[in-house]
């Protein structure tokens, strides 16, 4: 009967809605050779200390903080009582450090020195083409930490073998390239309490959009499951269910009312592309007009989130584009402007689907022509000479819409210039039959194809 008891007890702790633990955050933080303070100057430790701690103080405000881990390591470069000390100490330090700027309480965080990174070294090692890699991989695995004779006294080690392979060379690499990645404070993990199952919810947009292309995550850790929380490498955030599944069961069920602010997942802080695409042209002047003038345009692109929790970047890049018009019935000719283009702009994502995002956009951009000419017949003027009477410089305002999938995108881009870029200015007649060039201006429409990577 007992046995009974105990185990529908077990099946409770395991299947039932009350007070199971997630792990919804996690950070690495760096250390310089021999140091244990956490030095927010050194590598990316300010970002990742500052977003973590962040989510640790939303967490205590809806007192759902279950505990953090602390994990110290230590590179093999120096003694092995040294390293382990400093490990230990280096977690240690990281405990105060996070009790005194995020006010949890000390009882709440375990920390653990783990000494000397072997682990980390050995998968290092195996995804390099480092010299004599096999030959290293064999004495990681295969040599103990210490080599004992019959009378138990030390005679060869793990690291002497090391330091000995090829001359040292190896080592040296090692130490050069690998070792500074092992002095950190790894998987520093934020556990939750779950109290009650909670019902999905809207999230900011498609998988397929935070793979790149449509960038964003979850709304908050509340509206996750605990089967779909999982602990994600230091410097990344946890992955929630995608919109095309929470719209699915929010037409089916109405979620239950859930603390609020714990981020889950977070949109891509830095998102690159590249694109290239038709251009149709032409120009607005007063007293003449012209005809559309074909031509191309290549780039790339880059986003700059804006929110933790909204997919809202800022948007630039630097673009070579073909632009100019014709001019039939008057002063017949043909004219080609070649621009860099720096647009400055915002966009904003919104999920179609699973895979499948809509990202409008609007901005300014700046460009300087690097060459342009005029045909006319048989002749033809540069335009940024003196014949040619055109400013190099050109500043105006664009907006446009991509269609995302996957890390895909296919784009409309509609430019309108704001300056006149007629320097001379031109105008024959009087006001009632004027002929000529006035306040000449750009006009572009773009369709692109474009890559996130």
């Amino acid at each position: 009967m007992k046995k009974i008891l105990l185990f529908l007890l077990a099946g409770i702790l395991f299947t039932g809605n009350g007070y199971s633990q997630e792990a919804v955050d996690s950070m690495k933080i760096f250390y310089r050779r021999g140091y244990r303070h956490v030095d927010l100057s050194f590598r990316d430790n300010r970002e990742q200390l500052n977003r973590f701690l962040g989510s640790v103080r939303e967490a205590l405000k809806n007192d759902r903080v279950e505990k953090l881990v602390i994990r110290s390591y230590a590179s093999p470069d120096g003694s092995v009582e040294a390293n382990e000390q400093l490990a230990a100490k280096r977690a240690e330090e990281l405990k105060a450090y996070l009790v005194r700027e995020s006010n949890v309480p000390s009882a709440m965080i375990e920390h653990h020195a783990e000494g000397i990174a072997w682990g980390m070294l050995r998968e290092q090692v195996a995804a390099s083409d480092m010299e004599a890699r096999d030959e290293v991989l064999d004495i990681l695995d295969h040599t103990p930490l210490w080599v004992y004779d019959d009378r138990g006294q030390i005679v060869d080690s793990r690291k002497k073998q090391l330091m000995d392979l090829q001359g040292g060379r190896p080592y040296r690499y090692m130490l050069e390239n690998f070792f500074p990645d092992l002095r950190n404070s790894s998987n520093t993990v934020l556990y939750l309490r779950m109290v009650e199952k909670p019902a999905p919810s809207s999230a900011a947009c498609a998988e397929g959009g935070c793979a790149k292309g449509s960038a964003c995550t979850a709304a908050t850790a509340a509206t996750e499951t605990p089967a779909a929380a999982t602990t994600a490498p230091a410097g990344n955030e946890t992955v929630a269910a995608t919109a095309a599944e929470a719209s699915a069961s929010a037409d089916s069920a109405t979620p239950a009312a859930q603390p609020a602010g714990i981020p889950a997942r977070t949109c891509p802080r830095h998102i690159f592309g590249i694109h290239a695409g038709s251009v149709n042209s032409w120009i607005t002047s007063y007293g003449m007009s012209s005809s559309n003038k074909p031509g191309y345009e290549a780039g790339f692109i880059y986003r700059l989130g804006l929110s933790r929790n909204y997919p809202f970047y800022l948007r630039t890049g630097l673009n070579f584009i073909s632009k100019g018009y014709e001019i039939n019935g008057f002063d017949d000719s043909s004219t080609t402007i070649n621009y860099l283009q720096l647009p400055v702009g915002f966009d904003y994502t919104i999920a179609l689907g699973k895979h499948l995002a809509l990202i409008p956009s609007a901005g300014l951009y700046y460009a300087v022509g690097v060459w342009g000419k005029r045909h006319m017949g048989d002749e033809s003027v540069c335009l940024f000479g003196r014949e040619g009477g055109f400013s190099r410089h050109d500043m105006g305002f664009l907006c446009g819409v991509d269609l995302a999938f996957y890390r895909f995108f296919v784009g409309a881009e509609y430019q309108q210039g704001l300056i006149d870029i007629d320097k001379t200015d031109k105008v024959y007649g009087d006001d009632s039959h004027m002929i000529g060039y006035k306040h000449v201006k750009n006009r572009s429409f773009v369709v692109k194809v474009g890559v996130y990577f």
